[in-house]
């Protein structure tokens, strides 16, 4: 069972240091602070030891044999592998191949590519191909169409030298190593990427030495981003205020994301910190980042989430909702040609009923405590009276997964005091005539929605 990170740095730091310890998780952030705190805190715990770093794409095999040779020097050693492809199964190659794709893609520096290449010659190893074989061989082997992408991937991987992997014996050859152990005094620290839920690899290093995870939910995502910023804080002395992270939190469009119960996608914690390692940098030491300080710096982040054209929808935006959803659709198209139009609209037919079922449980909640929803509530108000009650309330319905932030939440608030109970319950009954036609060959689902939108003005 993996161990929380506080665990491996408190065995550090009495001399308890594992003698193997691997480092993964769905949240490349994380994990790479997690990797760079315990390799930090065995240098300081031991100002001595021998750091033997390898690149990533190194040969394993090579790793290995230092791992189990002695230093001719005697004393405490090191070895840190900052990307082990030894536990991905032949279930998972498609998963890895696309992932090396994704990384090359977005590569800006040959480090990175260097990191994507060395997926891509594991991967070749799982499939049992090589480089001297063709492009096309190649493509051919991995099920994959050869493209642009995969050709320069190829070339760089031939101009560095390096040759596929040993494939599934990698992660033999790991099993053997760490069964047997390194020479007396050596510390192996691992880094890959998502660690594989079943592996007697994993498992073995979790007996014998520590495994940290640093997987990143929807859930876990705001306790994660709180104890970045604070991190951050008090590194640079600089104190965030209250209004100022949830301000970040909205420009940055975290809160549109994680509202969107529909969506599977968790924020990009990378992006989040190093915009507030900005601020506190701008603030300097001792000063404070404001919420003004945040609308000034933090460029609001739109986004693509289908929450936003529902929340654009629920304050009478209705021009602005209907270039939104125009918009998703026609990036939806680029993304996945083959799905028919009327899918292609009709998922946004399910945020709108949410909404409008939001705004009329508004009504009831507001009705059940004899709040006059006519008049307009400021927002400190709202925030310290009725946010939480109301939040819980639709949480209760199931009209939510999780409570919503007060922000948000209050725009819903005022936006329904503008609509009736009964048009509401009206615009509901439209939203499932459009979703009953567009199953049975009617109205097309495009016009049926966008011509909903306009009778919305």
């Amino acid at each position: 069972m993996p161990k929380p990170l506080t665990t491996v740095l408190d065995a550090i730091s009495t001399n308890k240091t594992p003698p193997v310890i691997l480092i993964g998780g769905s949240s490349e952030f994380l994990a790479e602070k997690a990797f760079h705190d315990i390799r930090d805190a065995i240098i300081a715990a031991n100002p001595n030891v021998a750091v033997e770093s390898h690149e990533p794409g190194a040969e394993l095999a090579a790793i290995i044999d230092s791992y189990r040779t002695g230093s001719l020097f005697g004393g405490a050693r090191l070895i840190v592998v900052p990307e082990v492809n030894a536990f991905v199964s032949a279930k998972e190659i498609a998963s890895l191949f696309d992932k090396s794709l994704s990384e090359w893609k977005s590569a800006k520096t040959d480090r990175k590519r260097a990191t994507s290449s060395a997926k891509l010659l594991h991967v070749l190893g799982l499939v049992a191909a090589d480089l001297e074989m063709t492009d096309r061989a190649i493509a051919t082997a991995l099920g994959a169409q050869l493209d642009e992408t995969l050709t320069d991937m190829l070339a760089f991987c031939r101009a560095s030298g390096k040759k596929a992997s040993r494939g599934e014996d990698d992660a033999a050859l790991l099993t053997e190593a760490i069964s047997r152990g390194g020479s007396p005094g050596t510390i192996l620290l691992l880094r890959t990427a998502e660690i594989p839920k079943s592996s007697s690899t994993v498992e073995l290093i979790d007996r014998l030495g520590a495994v940290v995870s640093a997987d990143l939910t929807r859930e876990t995502f705001n306790v994660a981003l709180n104890e970045t910023i604070s991190a951050i804080s008090a590194e640079t002395s600089a104190r965030f205020e209250a209004t100022a992270l949830n301000r970040l939190r909205q420009r940055l469009g975290i809160e549109r994301m994680l509202a969107d119960k529909f969506s599977k996608d968790v924020p990009d914690l990378r992006a989040a910190a190093a915009e507030a390692e900005r601020l506190a940098t701008l603030a300097g030491s001792g000063g404070k980042v404001t919420a003004e300080m945040v609308d000034r710096e933090v460029e609001s982040v739109e986004g693509g989430a289908r929450y936003e054209f529902a929340s654009l929808f629920t304050e009478g935006k209705v021009l602005e909702a209907l270039k939104k959803l125009r918009d998703l659709v026609a990036q939806a198209r680029r993304e996945d040609p083959r799905t028919p139009i009327d899918i292609q609209y009709g998922r946004f037919l399910f945020p709108l009923a949410d909404e409008v079922r939001q705004m009329i449980a508004i009504h009831s909640f507001a009705r059940a405590r004899k709040i006059d929803l006519r008049g307009s509530m400021q927002y400190n108000r709202f925030k310290d009276t009725i946010a939480d009650t109301l939040g819980d309330h639709l949480k209760s319905l199931g009209l939510v997964r999780q409570r919503p932030h007060p922000f948000p939440l209050h725009k819903k608030w005022e936006a329904t005091r503008t609509q009736s109970e009964p048009a509401l319950f009206r615009a509901l009954a439209a939203i499932a005539d459009l979703e009953i036609k567009r199953k049975s060959g009617g109205l097309p689902i495009d016009l049926g929605m966008e011509t909903f939108l306009l009778n919305r003005l």
